[in-house]
């Protein structure tokens, strides 16, 4: 019985560090794409305009939907008690 206990323990602080990772590579995530965007757009980066638009904007967009997931995922988690 105890080792249930530690088990389903160890597995709720392994759950709350998964939605804090989503959460925080999401914005590292939004932060890399606004800078290449950001960098880009003043021309101090030597790639391609195309390039470096469809770069910035795929880690934009990625970068929200792992900040999406985790807020999901935390609210699910909430709902059911863990």
């Amino acid at each position: 019985m105890n080792n249930f206990e530690e088990r389903k323990e160890r597995d709720s602080a392994y759950l709350r560090f998964r939605g804090s990772l989503h959460i925080g590579m999401g914005i590292m995530y939004v932060l890399i794409g606004s800078l290449v965007l950001y960098i880009k757009h003043f021309g101090a980066m030597d790639l391609p305009a195309e390039l470096a638009y469809v770069l910035g904007s795929m880690m934009l967009l990625y970068g929200f939907f792992r900040i999406w997931r985790g807020i999901t995922y935390a609210r699910q988690r909430r709902q059911s008690g863990r």
